[in-house]
């Protein structure tokens, strides 16, 4: 069904600091609200959001120490990773059976949980988790990491991918 209004149609799946960076631990926001280049090629492209929540925030809390990959698997937090990537895989699904398309999926380098990489040893916990829930729904969407200290790369890296859409 096609609708009759303004919507666009396209949406980015982001990690939650992209678009909130208060959920950062102390010291590692590097901006005061948004990543505002992200914000901002991706209105340009008229693509709506979709903000996962912040599995570190929701299962510890915002004022928490610095953790490693290898310190949050443990299976409790790997649950909680499970159930936030079946939830935005269901969300993701709604949006396909709407005639909208999801276009990408933007994580954060270097985090524990939402890193994206070729790598399972470099991928985030929930976006290793999220991997396992588009497979199993035959959603074949662009995955990538924003590196903050190379965010020009990013942009072009996103103009690229949004020309195509």
């Amino acid at each position: 069904m096609k609708f009759q209004d303004k919507r666009c149609g396209k949406v980015a799946v982001v990690a939650h600091c992209v678009l909130n960076q208060n959920s950062r631990i102390s010291g590692l926001a590097h901006y005061p609200a948004v990543i505002d280049e992200i914000v901002d090629i991706l209105k340009k492209h008229n693509v709506g959001f979709l903000q996962m929540p912040c599995p570190e925030l929701t299962y510890a809390k915002a004022k928490r120490p610095s953790k490693t990959r290898e310190e949050y698997n443990t299976p409790s937090y790997r649950k909680h990773c499970t159930q936030i990537a079946i939830s935005t895989t269901n969300q993701i699904e709604r949006f396909v059976k709407n005639d909208a398309k999801t276009i990408v999926v933007l994580g954060v380098k270097n985090s524990p949980s939402c890193d994206i990489s070729d790598s399972t040893k470099e991928t985030g916990i929930l976006m290793e988790e999220l991997r396992v829930e588009l497979e199993k729904a035959q959603l074949e969407i662009p995955m990538h990491a924003i590196n903050i200290s190379k965010i020009a790369t990013n942009i072009k890296w996103l103009e690229d991918n949004l020309k195509t859409v």
